[in-house]
């Protein structure tokens, strides 16, 4: 008996037999799927074939292609939108703004060197109210004013517009040190459209000095004996075709050198000199002469520059242009020599007109083996130098015929053989000539002694060989400058009243003459000064009248500042002078006397050739007219 299931299956396969196509092919479509296809486990050899798999794959594969799509669409989208919102040219900012410099990476002092600057705006917004600034470095000046510094210059741009580029041309000439490098730097402030805040931008450039615009060189020597003097030769060539103003040379000395001298003199302290304007091709030379000690083998290094002061009356080097070291090397002499005159080291010394100079020379031995048959020579010069009082000591020989005074081992035995370390010491006297020589008077007096102490020694083959050391001294004569005071009634440019002889209680005038002479040097810092009793008066009355002399009523002193004397006043030309009235009022106490009108007299001065002070203390005044042609001995004292 046939189940239920199998019966409703038989039936329904007996309907679609009596099917129309139409039917049938809608009933197919309808339950061909997989999930309505069934079979009767009795129907084992049954195969149903159908097509609509595959469909469905490809419409998935569709409907996958569209998704993809679509999801690729929103991701660009969304990217877009990202990059709208994140973009930084929609937003302003001073990265979006370029500046580039077309410069020249190597610059030739003085010449003219075109610049240009570019400023590129990149952002969506324009720059408005752009300034541009461009700082120059130090040493920089105007092509149309080589003489003008150059420190900034600006250029208002006004609007750049978004992606505009504009282009600011200026010229510019720099001065600096050879192989450095400077910086040009340029600043951009600016406003972006519809922002009220100002920004700045800024970009700098180096450039690079080819060369000096001085040509500076230093000569002097590579060694030296400690304690001999060094001379140094420095020479400056303007290298540049423009004026080079307000220029200054400055040499740095080292620990152990002590300065002597310099020709020219310096214009500040003893290391600066002021050239002011060096024209194209034009020179300066100082020549500068010191005393240099130090340690055996030690360096000694001295430093010369030379450049631009900031205005006329900077006294140092404010912008570079070249600067040399120049090392020296001390050596140990084989012979150590000291010069004394008068006691001191010959390059500080200083000697009087009319007073013997005492010279002395010691030596040493400074090699680790003997030396034999030793000589001293002092030649001596200098304008100063009197051939005829020269005067040595220790059996020394003065050799006219070349200004020599010699010892050797004939009168001095003590030089026959010198043991390692050992030493010893000569000496001389002298005396310089008058100042006043043939009618003509001698400028910056000095004589100049040159030392030489010369031997043998024997090298380790046992060969003698011959070595000597050297040194040059000078000693400088201080001018002689003479004071004279006096007092007189009758005559001079000044009329003196009253009675004479004085009188008790009654006023008499009298006239006070100072002189003052100078002979060789230029004098400086001069002043007389003298101190007035209390019965004696000032009286105001000078002459000349434009002569700087004054009372002093706090110390009761007249002082009297005649300034610079020249050499040869009073020699060549009329000396120094001046006259000034006092007042004397005698009391009964001085009855029979002649009262002092004037005390502690006292001229003094500064020698500008050696720095040392001269001065002269002048006798007390009286009323004794001893120098008055016209009064006579009864007019000394004072009556009643």
């Amino acid at each position: 008996m046939d189940t239920e299931y199998e019966s409703s299956r038989i039936e329904r396969a007996k309907r679609d037999l009596y099917r129309t196509d139409d039917v049938k092919d809608a009933v197919k479509k309808a339950e061909l799927t997989p999930t309505d296809i069934e079979v009767a486990n009795n129907w084992q050899d049954t195969t149903i074939v159908t097509d609509r798999g595959v469909k469905k794959n490809t419409g998935i594969k569709i409907l996958k292609t569209l998704v993809i799509v679509a999801a690729l669409t929103a991701l660009g989208s969304g990217g877009y939108l990202l990059y709208q919102i994140l973009d930084p040219s929609n937003k302003p900012s001073d990265k979006n703004i370029l500046i580039a410099f077309d410069v020249p990476v190597g610059v030739t002092p003085g010449i003219p060197s075109d610049i240009v600057i570019k400023v590129t705006n990149q952002n969506h917004f324009a720059l408005e109210y752009a300034n541009l600034t461009l700082v120059y470095p130090q040493g920089s000046r105007y092509v149309s004013d080589p003489n003008k510094d150059l420190r900034d210059e600006k250029k208002m741009l006004g609007t750049i517009d978004a992606g505009a580029v504009v282009e600011f041309h200026t010229k510019a000439i720099f001065l600096g040190e050879e192989n450095t490098d400077k910086e040009l730097r340029a600043s951009l402030e600016f406003r972006f459209t519809n922002v009220n805040s100002t920004f700045k931008k800024e970009e700098v450039r180096p450039m690079h000095i080819l060369a000096a615009p001085i040509n500076l060189t230093v000569d002097t020597l590579k060694e030296i004996n400690s304690g001999q003097q060094i001379t140094l030769n420095v020479n400056a060539l303007s290298n540049t075709v423009i004026p080079l103003r307000d220029m200054l040379v400055k040499v740095e000395y080292p620990l152990g050198f002590t300065y002597e001298d310099a020709e020219p003199k310096p214009s500040f302290g003893n290391n600066i000199w002021r050239i002011g304007v060096m024209n194209p091709a034009s020179k300066f030379k100082v020549k500068i002469k010191g005393i240099i000690v130090g340690d055996d083998t030690q360096e000694k290094v001295f430093h010369t520059s030379i450049g631009a002061g900031v205005d006329q009356t900077d006294r140092d080097v404010n912008t570079l242009y070249a600067n040399i070291l120049s090392a020296v090397t001390l050596q140990r002499p084989f012979i150590g020599i000291t010069l004394l005159m008068n006691g001191k080291s010959a390059g500080d010394a200083t000697a009087q007109y009319g007073k013997s100079i005492g010279g002395q020379v010691i030596w040493k031995n400074n090699l680790p083996t003997k030396i034999v048959n030793a000589q001293i020579e002092v030649n001596l010069s200098g304008v100063a130098f009197d051939r005829s009082k020269v005067s040595p000591s220790n059996s020394g020989f003065f050799r006219s015929s070349d200004n020599t005074i010699l010892w050797d081992e004939r009168g001095y035995s003590d030089l026959r053989e010198v043991e390692a370390g050992a030493g010893g010491s000569v000496a001389f006297a002298l005396m310089p000539i008058p100042n006043v020589s043939g009618g003509k008077i001698i400028t910056n007096p000095t004589i100049i002694a040159e030392v030489t102490v010369k031997g043998k020694r024997f090298s380790e083959q046992g060969v003698p060989e011959e070595i000597n050391t050297v040194i040059t001294e000078e000693i400088r004569i201080t001018s002689q400058a003479q004071f004279a005071s006096r007092v007189i009634y009758h005559g001079g440019p000044i009329v003196n009243t009253g009675p004479l002889p004085p009188k008790v209680e009654q006023e008499t005038t009298y006239s006070v003459i100072w002189d003052i002479v100078n002979t060789s040097n230029n004098l400086k810092s001069t002043q007389v000064h003298a101190v007035i009793p209390p019965y004696v008066q000032w009286a105001g009355a000078v002459y000349p009248s434009n002569e700087n002399i004054i009372y002093d009523p706090s110390s009761h002193q007249v002082i009297w500042t005649p300034g610079d004397i020249p050499s040869g006043t009073g020699v060549n030309t009329p000396p120094k002078e001046v006259v000034f009235q006092i007042i004397l009022t005698p009391s009964l106490s001085q009855v029979g006397a002649a009262p002092s009108l004037l005390s502690k007299i006292r001229f003094e001065g500064v020698d500008s050739f050696t720095n040392q002070s001269v001065g002269q203390d002048g006798a007390d005044l009286n009323t004794v007219l001893s120098t008055d042609p016209k009064a006579v001995k009864t007019d000394y004292n004072i009556v009643p």
